[in-house]
């Protein structure tokens, strides 16, 4: 349900308007029994919405004599349990950005307490005698982002207000991009994630009114309009003529993040745009030559996500060449955006995030040798944590307790 030019309104059931009435901005004569049933459609829609894709799933059950020995000689090996894998419909390459494409596993929830059904992932565990060893990489794409802005200006990292930010901001402090975004806006932190990438990813002004508006029914349009374009001048700034011995070109001025946009649009309006580290071309359909200064957005999009996608790739090489040279026993298992987990021997788990560790570092340093730096700074040579784990969760102390899920994973299958 949104309110479009003509006021017209959708679904009053919708997610949408869960937000108005917990604010107390819409009410029923009613009373609670409306609220309780907005309440249980958004709990439900997640299911609902998911249940088909779920359950048909390409499931395959393994025979014992299939299973590896591994696994068979585990003391927590029980004979009569059933193990088997799931096979994913996937497509490795699906969108402009080289991002996988696959409805279920890489678009999956993480476990809410209010939303029923988002324990899926967590659903998925190893088999006896393995486990899952992985990483998010911290502010991924920020980072990349960051660095191509610190090396358009003078090439040292942090050079840049957006890279200074990226590199020794603090969430605890308040002083990180996302946590400066919030107070700027009177949101949460959350909230500020999303203005943040959609803006980084070329999302405009009033796509953050849109979004101000509806984290916060209390705003008037106006008032929306002047924090969003407050902001905006503040971090993207504003267009500007350079002289011809410049180029003559018009760039962005005065924001904590106009050199950041600058290399983003001189990347996109190259005559063959790529990728600066791997070479990855951008598809001929959008080069500039053809298409003019139209579809900026998602040509400035693919330069950072198409970069990030690079990210992966050496990650996945580099660990494939540490497992193979130091006997780590281990395969790849899934990938979803920024976050890599891989299906290993317990006896190894310790070497193979260590791997992880150097993999990152290895990563990194690639990525700034590439945009002409010649060092790295400490606070993203590595992963602020690795997460050993028997389930697929975004963080092994969540015990991913859901409606349909009330027990928790410690109590009703025993991992913690």
């Amino acid at each position: 349900m949104k309110e479009d030019s003509a006021g017209r309104v959708g679904n009053p059931l919708s997610k949408y308007l869960h937000q108005y009435l917990k604010d107390g901005v819409l009410t029923s004569h009613h009373g609670k029994n409306v609220d309780d049933m907005i309440v249980q459609t958004a709990r439900s829609s997640y299911w609902k919405n998911n249940v088909d894709r779920i359950k048909s799933q390409m499931v395959v059950i393994l025979d014992e004599k299939h299973l590896p020995a591994k696994v068979i000689n585990s003391p927590k090996y029980i004979q009569t349990a059933k193990i088997g894998l799931i096979l994913p419909r996937i497509i490795t390459s699906g969108t402009v950005t080289r991002r996988s494409v696959e409805p279920t596993w890489l678009t999956a929830s993480n476990a809410y307490p209010d939303r029923i059904g988002s324990e899926l992932k967590c659903m998925v565990q190893s088999p006896p005698g393995y486990c899952f060893v992985g990483a998010d990489v911290d502010s991924q794409e920020l980072w990349i982002a960051a660095l191509m802005g610190d090396s358009l200006f003078v090439g040292l990292h942090g050079c840049t207000a957006f890279g200074w930010m990226t590199l020794q901001g603090s969430k605890i402090n308040g002083t990180d991009l996302h946590s400066r975004t919030a107070n700027m806006l009177g949101l949460d932190r959350e909230h500020a994630k999303i203005f943040n990438y959609g803006r980084i990813y070329g999302a405009g002004q009033r796509f953050a009114e849109r979004m101000l508006l509806k984290f916060n029914s209390k705003l008037s349009k106006k008032e929306a309009h002047i924090k969003a374009k407050n902001m905006f001048l503040s971090t993207k700034g504003r267009k500007i003529n350079v002289s011809e011995e410049l180029g003559g070109k018009r760039i962005w001025h005065g924001g904590s993040e106009s050199h950041m946009f600058n290399k983003l649009e001189q990347i996109a309006n190259d005559m063959k745009p790529q990728t600066p580290v791997l070479g990855a071309r951008m598809s001929s359909a959008l080069e500039a030559t053809v298409v003019n200064n139209d579809f900026m957005t998602s040509r400035v999009n693919w330069v950072v996500q198409s970069s990030a996608v690079d990210y992966l790739h050496l990650m996945l090489v580099c660990m494939r060449w540490l497992f193979s040279e130091f006997h780590i026993r281990g395969k790849f298992c899934i990938s979803i955006h920024d976050e890599v987990r891989y299906l290993v021997c317990e006896e190894d788990k310790y070497r193979a995030a260590l791997a992880l560790q150097i993999t990152n570092l290895l990563t990194r340093s690639m990525f700034a040798y590439k945009l002409q730096f010649c060092d790295l700074p400490q606070s993203v040579a590595f992963f602020s944590s690795v997460e050993i784990d028997k389930c697929l969760r975004k963080d092994c102390k969540n015990d991913c307790i859901t409606p349909s899920n009330p027990r928790g994973l410690q109590n009703e299958y025993n991992i913690s």
